[in-house]
């Protein structure tokens, strides 16, 4: 097993790279930094100009579940960096949530999003480290320093309530404002049955990552001596 130095580190490294990311979109839609028009009137994108649109701006992007994903990251990764140790039911959830959640990110972005938006300006790094940076180096730091044992099959479940209060939260916006995040979940040039029907096998394909995840854990787990389900 790591180091508890070396796992702090990694932790911390983790957190920093995901921090970049997440901060840097924050900012450019606070400052206005990179102004942007939306054409398409059901897509977000449509907040006013400089101080004016930012709190706007700033909701707009609090709607993408990329940022959604990378801030629980930013929150689950710093508290482990100060704490590697850190254990607890909520916590465990909290990281192991963060850990799918980035990965659905870097896949949906690259399937469904990356060929028909091109990011431009300072918009390209912090895509380039929301959607694919963060998500290896997460990958990555989980399978190396865990901490382990702690994505059980219940986790496979406990994991998916940000997931689907984010789906609900987007519905219910678009259906009341008519706007939506993405594309894929457009409803209104693509109609319900044609977004639920994507959104479930999304969630049915998350799911059998999310086993994967549980498999690795458990595998690993025992590998370096560490019981299943244990706090460390």
């Amino acid at each position: 097993m790591a180091s508890s130095t070396t796992a702090k580190r990694l932790f911390g490294l983790n957190a920093l790279v995901a921090w970049i990311g997440f901060g840097g979109q924050f900012l450019i839609n606070l400052f206005d930094i990179i102004p942007y028009s939306q054409p398409d009137p059901t897509l977000l994108g449509h907040s006013a100009a400089g101080w004016p649109g930012a709190i706007g701006r700033i909701f707009d992007s609090m709607t993408y579940f990329t940022n959604w994903s990378n801030l629980v990251v930013c929150i689950g990764l710093t508290a482990l960096f100060l704490a590697p140790g850190r254990a607890g039911s909520l916590f465990t959830t909290l990281r192991n949530s963060g850990l799918f959640m980035i990965t659905m990110t870097g896949i949906l972005y690259h399937l469904l999003i990356a060929p028909y938006v091109q990011p431009e300006s300072w918009n390209a790094l912090t895509s380039l480290f929301e959607h694919y940076i963060t998500p290896v180096t997460t990958v990555l730091v989980w399978l190396l320093v865990g901490p382990r044992g702690r994505f059980t099959m219940r986790e496979t479940l406990r994991i998916y309530v940000l997931p689907l209060t984010w789906i609900a939260f987007a519905l219910v916006r678009g259906a009341v404002q008519g706007v939506y995040p993405y594309g894929f979940l457009n409803v209104a040039t693509l109609g319900y049955p044609a977004v639920l029907t994507l959104v479930v096998e999304i969630l049915i394909a998350g799911y059998v990552i999310a086993l994967l995840y549980a498999a690795i854990d458990r595998l690993l787990s025992r590998g370096r001596g560490v019981s299943v389900g244990a706090r460390i």
